[in-house]
């Protein structure tokens, strides 16, 4: 639950309109039309009336506006939405209540989806006004660092109802991906500095009626050249001449830059004024927001009230907000007398520092207090100050800022107020700044000498520990636990808490090392609660630890939708934790989904250790992922090996390690393969995780095996299963059981065969991880297929032959006594290849070239069941009737031995089926056809809605698109389905084009049109497309070469002319003009 925010009511009003501000008509004009955008971005430099002229825009057209003046301190979601939500409770008294609960729910760091809940909340809120409404955002440069404002605003605006519009006055030009989209689609308009300055006849307006100067025409130029229409400028300077400066001793100022001619100006301005208002106006500066009350306090004086309105409406200088007492100085006028008053005044300018810091301590404004003590360094009082607030901050997620306060601090101020290095050690180990973090720690202990700081000492080993537990190294971190228990134990005023925490820290290292059964006993003894047990995620770790992977997935899953995470927890983040869970049960999708969140976790919260552990769980998840490269898996691996490297976390490299070693081994790089698993044992062999040893022990074990080092693979195996019985852990154990399997299988050790089997099938019983033969994880097959014959020779030795029959049956296999082990994986579309798992049937394995044509034929027309008589008159019509019956004999024998090469005899073949006299092929049998793939991503395309995702699933169809559907053929069967994967093809790239144009990339169209192009040369849509493209490049000459080619091919091939919408297209590129599109 959040702390009520005090909405200052100042900060949702206009600046008032000075008599001296001009009413630009060009700049109005433009202004009026900001209702017929989205969006309206006024962005230019300080000083040039942006906050003035749309105070003045709103004045003028009387539309229904919301104002929300920013400041530095509103740059979180929370207090910048709901400021925003009472803005435009000032015109809709009602809207928000929906919204607002939900922030109530909500705290510093959010997630994604929240952001989404807030962007769809928010705008279900304000589609109920129907009235056109336009929001100022004003001086949004100070929360534009903000990931998370951004973020939100940048979907709000997307999906903006017509009538309301927002309207942002920034120094800074917001940096978000959809800009140059809105602007392409007509949804932003842009008020830019040239449009806020003044031209001549604007300054000559300004000086002779709002001032009544009369200026000579060649010192009017030289003044307008001076300042370039500078609004801030000219007034200032009419101010002067107004109080008797020369306009030669302005002009002969020599100014290096515009803020430095400012300076000059604001310093001149504040000499003509009286002494009395030049010591207000000085000791004021050093006020970010100013009133009468504050002034009457802080300077001792009666009567600011006055003074201030005669200020405010006489200067440029200083500016009151609509219907307050609160007044701002311009921002640059500010910093002139801050740099004065310091420069000339130091001792007033100390003494004003302190007294404003004690009057903001006494109303408990700690923050504003310490912000004037550090303006004059007076750090003793920060000191104290930090050490009672220190800890709200940083539960409250405030890192950076509480950093920031602590590392101005001196040494001696910390050692002082010692907690400190306590919480500066915190903040460094929550943003993966280890070794830092553990020289605070070690100073602090070093510092705590004696029985009176035995609290110090326990927090102190304590942060680490949990450097250690940060970082899973068990051994090192269960040491300093053990310092912290006996200091804390020690010490008589120790809450029975700080124990209990202590103890559940130590139970969470039992975890990490897999010692359950002591962890358990730190549980008891530590009376854990259900909150204590859902911190940092333990109980869900446990679960994963000890193999109850749905109860831990679960608990996280639920914890996912509810959990507020203010601070980052290392591996124990909840989406990183859940994507490994995910991976190991085969949800590949889900799992890459959690990894990339995790990602972004770590990059919003600067936590390296974090991120690096996302990029880990993405190498698993892609691993298993089949639309992806190997080496997009291997790239992530290294990625967060080069993150740990650079934060010198050693232990963090074996996950990565363990990754790449079973990766090498998929691919038949098997001394890579150990030489990363190698080193993956050697990392956590010096922690003592025996839990994570075992499955790098499981990875060696499985390296070994398809090196054929059998008996090193059966040591390995050997003793990761050992361990996983030590940890307690049947999911490690299950697959253990799994590879000794596939061992003793592959060396006819029928008995040691039937023991592996036999607790392999009880443990997927056990464990309910029947998901094992459905989807692939990090430690199974990489072609599930393989386990099938594992089951076939369980069902015959009647191992569990009840569950052996089930999961066969649902597999349709149940009737089988035989299968090859293997998935076909098969390539039409280019040159034609078939993989029997991962090996390659090269051309001399057909034996006969018609047993290849044979497959062909039985895949293109896959589901049918064919006589021989059929087929030949398909495939070879001029076949002699005679012979057709011994030569199909032989055919159907080659293809089966070129499928099935290691076939037993007498055995059912698997992939080629028949039926009485007709053939087909298996329909339960798993084959991996490309264009069967290609077809249905690039459908799945055409029907996309969202153009980013179309362009997504788009690319991977076409990818698959290596050539023409089986091209060494030419029969008439053959002929038509090319033909129709070649229109199914060029759909999909006229697609692919179309939206390249609407995400603004003419260059990719291009490419994509002249692919088109080559393989259908009258493809009229690819040549409206490329002529709007070189259009939209400036290349008018290129555009029509193109429609002359479409011209010339069209009647020559089809003896047709181009179509209408070729020919419009042609004319508005002969014209000119700017505005046309396809």
């Amino acid at each position: 639950m959040n702390t009520k925010l005090t909405i200052v009511d100042t900060k949702l009003m206009p600046p008032l309109i000075k008599k001296t501000h001009i009413r630009k008509s060009c700049l109005m004009r433009k202004l009026k039309t900001s209702v017929q955008y989205s969006l309206t971005i006024v962005h230019s430099g300080a000083g040039y009336g942006k906050s003035s002229a749309l105070s003045l825009y709103i004045h003028d057209v009387r539309q229904n506006f919301c104002w929300y003046t920013i400041s530095g301190n509103d740059d979180d979601i929370i207090p910048f939405v709901t400021y925003i939500v009472y803005s435009l409770r000032k015109r809709y008294p009602f809207l928000g209540a929906e919204l607002m609960e939900y922030m109530n729910t909500m705290d510093k760091y959010i997630r994604d989806e929240e952001i989404y809940s807030l962007c769809a909340l928010f705008i279900n809120e304000i589609s109920h006004i129907q009235n056109e409404t336009i929001l100022v955002l004003d001086d949004f440069h100070l929360v534009d660092h903000s990931f998370t404002i951004n973020q939100w605003l940048e979907r709000v605006i997307e999906h903006l109802p017509g009538f309301f519009h927002i309207v942002i006055s920034t120094r800074n030009k917001p940096k978000w991906n959809l800009l140059t989209k809105w602007k392409v689609s007509g949804k932003v308009l842009e008020i830019l500095e040239e449009d806020l300055t003044l031209d001549k006849e604007e300054v000559e307006l300004l000086f002779q009626d709002f001032y009544g100067l009369e200026v000579e025409d060649t010192q009017l130029q030289s003044i307008f050249q001076l300042t370039e229409g500078w609004v801030i400028a000219l007034s200032m300077i009419a101010e002067q001449i107004e109080k008797g400066t020369s306009i030669q001793e302005i002009l002969h100022y020599h100014h290096s830059s515009m803020e430095e001619l400012f300076h000059y100006l604001a310093i001149e301005v504040f000499s003509k004024q009286s002494p009395i208002i030049q010591s207000f106006l000085e000791q004021t500066s050093i006020f970010e927001d100013i009133t009468p009350q504050v002034c009457d306090e802080i300077l001792g004086i009666q009567g600011s009230d006055l003074m201030l309105e005669q200020l405010a409406e006489r200067n440029a200088f200083l500016h009151k907000i609509w219907g307050s007492k609160q007044y701002r100085f311009h921002a640059l006028f500010r910093a002139s007398l801050q740099k004065k008053l310091k420069e000339e005044q130091a001792s007033l300018y100390r003494q004003l520092h302190e007294r404003c810091a004690r009057y903001y301590e006494k109303i408990n404004l700690w923050e504003q207090a310490v912000y004037h003590y550090e303006q004059i360094h007076l750090f003793e009082p920060i000191g104290y100050l930090l050490e009672k607030n220190a800890n709200d901050m940083l539960q409250s997620g405030r890192l950076e800022s509480l950093y920031e306060k602590l590392k101005k601090l001196p040494d001696e101020v910390k050692d002082r107020y010692k907690i400190l290095w306590f919480y500066e050690g915190e903040v460094l180990r929550y943003q993966s700044f280890y070794e830092k973090a553990e020289r605070c720690y070690q100073h602090l202990i070093n510092a705590s000498v004696g029985n009176d700081h035995l609290n110090l000492i326990g927090k102190a080993y304590e942060g680490i520990a949990k450097i250690y537990l940060d970082t899973i190294q068990p051994g090192k971190a269960e040491r300093f636990l053990q310092l912290a228990i006996e200091a804390t134990e020690s010490h008589p005023d120790a809450e029975e808490s700080e124990k209990q925490h202590l103890y559940f820290l130590m139970a969470e290292n039992f975890v990490n090392s897999g010692q359950a059964s002591k962890a358990e006993k730190y549980y008891e003894k530590g009376k854990m609660q259900n909150q204590q047990l859902h911190d940092g995620n333990l109980d869900a770790r446990l679960y994963l630890r000890t193999g109850k992977l749905e109860m831990a997935k679960r608990v996280l899953t639920g914890r996912l939708s509810t959990e507020v995470s203010i601070l980052p927890k290392s591996h124990r983040e909840t989406d990183i934790l859940l994507s490994f869970i995910e991976a190991c049960m085969g949800n590949a999708e889900k799992a890459k989904e959690l990894a990339q969140r995790g990602i972004e976790r770590g990059i919003r919260y600067k936590s390296s250790f974090v991120e690096a552990c996302g990029w880990m769980r993405m190498g698993s998840a892609v691993q298993i992922l089949d639309q992806y490269e190997i080496q997009l898996a291997e790239q992530c691996y290294m990625t967060s090996l080069k993150m740990m490297e650079e934060m010198k976390i050693s232990r963090g490299k074996a996950e990565p390690y363990m990754g790449l070693c079973i990766l090498y081994s998929r691919i038949g790089e098997y001394e890579k393969a150990k030489e990363f698993g190698k080193m993956a044992l050697e990392e956590t062999e010096k922690v003592y995780d025996l839990w994570l040893s075992s499955f790098i022990q499981l990875c060696m074990g499985i390296a070994h095996f398809f090196s054929d080092e059998l008996d090193d693979a059966r040591r390995f195996l050997s003793d990761a299963k050992e361990n996983f019985v030590q940890c307690g852990d049947p999911y490690g154990l299950m697959l253990t059981e799994l590879w000794n399997a596939f061992l003793t299988f592959e060396t006819n050790e029928e008995e040691q065969f039937y023991s592996a089997i036999s607790s392999f099938l009880k443990e997927v019983q056990l464990g309910n991880y029947e998901f094992i033969f459905l989807r692939k994880t990090p430690f199974s097959p990489k072609d599930l297929q393989s386990i099938m014959p594992l089951l076939i020779k369980a069902k015959e030795l009647n191992v569990h032959s009840a569950f052996t029959y089930r999961i066969l049956k649902e597999m349709g296999y149940e009737e089988l006594d035989s299968h090859p082990g293997y998935t076909l994986k098969v390539e039409t579309l280019g040159i034609f290849k078939v993989w029997l798992g991962d090996r390659l049937i090269d051309e001399k394995d057909w034996q006969r070239g018609k047993a290849k044509e044979l497959f062909q034929f039985f895949l293109t027309h896959r589901g049918k069941w064919w006589s021989k008589e059929e087929i030949y008159q398909k495939i070879w019509p001029d076949a002699d009737d005679k012979s057709m019956d011994q030569e199909f004999k032989v055919l159907l024998n080659a293809l089966n031995r070129t499928l099935e090469p290691h076939r037993k005899a007498r055995a059912n073949p698997f992939f080629i089926h028949r039926h009485n006299n007709t053939y087909c092929l298996n329909p339960k049998a798993v084959i991996d056809v490309d264009f069967i793939q290609f077809e249905e991503w690039i459908y799945a395309g055409l029907d996309e809605k969202y153009p980013n995702k179309a362009r997504n699933i788009l690319k991977k169809g076409l990818e698959l698109y290596k050539g023409d559907f089986l091209s060494e053929r030419r029969d008439v069967w053959s002929t038509t389905e090319r033909e129709r994967l070649l229109t199914v093809f060029l759909r999909g790239a006229e697609k692919m084009a179309q939206l390249c144009v609407q995400n603004n990339d003419p260059n990719e169209a291009i490419i994509w049109c002249e692919r088109i192009l080559k393989m259908d040369s009258t493809w009229e849509e690819a040549y409206r497309l490329v002529m709007y493209c070189y259009y939209q490049k400036n290349n008018r000459p290129q555009a029509i070469k193109w429609y002359k080619k479409c011209e010339s091919i069209l009647m020559n091939e089809l003896g047709v002319e181009p179509m209408e919408p070729t020919k419009r297209i042609f004319e508005m590129i002969l014209i000119g003009s700017e505005s046309f599109s396809i």
